[in-house]
């Protein structure tokens, strides 16, 4: 039997902090291992109970889901990290924010649900997938996915007389870390447009666009309908 993915929940919430567990407990190819207030508690629970995944919360009192991401970089073992946050405005910055630090993942927490048994089934809905995604030993197992036996994909070359109109990124989990360290390396004169498509809720979009920019050399925009495309500028996909 493959063993379970080691979860420890952190949030200051009471109330969430049961919801959550009682969510993810039902999968059986999860353990909570524990369960923390605030990330400086967090940390220290790191260290001991070697969890795979950490779901945080952003807003904690002494030390916040930011500040424990800084520190979990520094750690030896780090375990992945996925956000448990609002969609709003605010909650979207700093979503795209602790996505750069280093978090793998997002869920968004539930809101105007019926009752807390749907917003139960809305946490277990939304992030059992996430995490057998972020566990090597069992990503075979997530609802929908052929990990096994699928075709190895084929080598391409770009022919050296071959005409590039643009350079298209896909991403999806990972993808505003990785993203962070590949769009400002791209070489300071570009000869063709960026354009990137990630995997992110609408309005998520435009606080990546805005931090990719505040990286690069070059414009870094959210795309709208109409735009003029032009080479040495990098276009977010709303």
């Amino acid at each position: 039997m493959t063993a379970p993915a080691r979860v420890l929940i952190v949030d200051d919430s009471v109330v969430i902090r049961r919801l959550v567990s009682e969510a993810l407990g039902a999968a059986p190819q999860i353990e909570i291992v524990g369960k923390a207030a605030n990330g400086r508690i967090a940390l220290e629970k790191i260290q001991r109970l070697d969890p795979d995944v950490v779901v945080l919360d952003v807003e904690m009192p002494e030390m916040s889901g930011l500040e424990a991401l800084e520190e979990i970089r520094k750690l030896k073992r780090r375990p992945k990290v996925i956000m448990f946050s609002t969609l709003c405005e605010q909650g979207a910055a700093v979503t795209v924010k602790a996505l750069a630090l280093g978090a793998s993942d997002y869920v968004t927490k539930p809101s105007n649900v019926g009752g807390i048994s749907e917003g139960r089934k809305q946490v277990q809905d939304r992030m059992v997938p996430k995490i057998l995604a972020l566990v090597p030993r069992l990503r075979s197992q997530v609802a929908g996915a052929s990990v096994t036996g699928l075709p190895r994909p084929r080598p391409t070359s770009v022919l050296a007389n071959a005409r590039i109109d643009a350079l298209l990124i896909g991403s999806s989990t990972g993808g505003p870390n990785a993203l962070a360290e590949v769009v400002p390396h791209l070489g300071a004169d570009l000869p063709v447009p960026v354009l990137i498509v990630q995997h992110m809720p609408p309005m998520f979009t435009r606080y990546l666009a805005e931090r990719l920019d505040s990286l690069s050399p070059y414009p870094v925009v959210e795309a709208v309908d109409g735009m003029p495309i032009q080479a040495g500028h990098v276009y977010v996909a709303p």
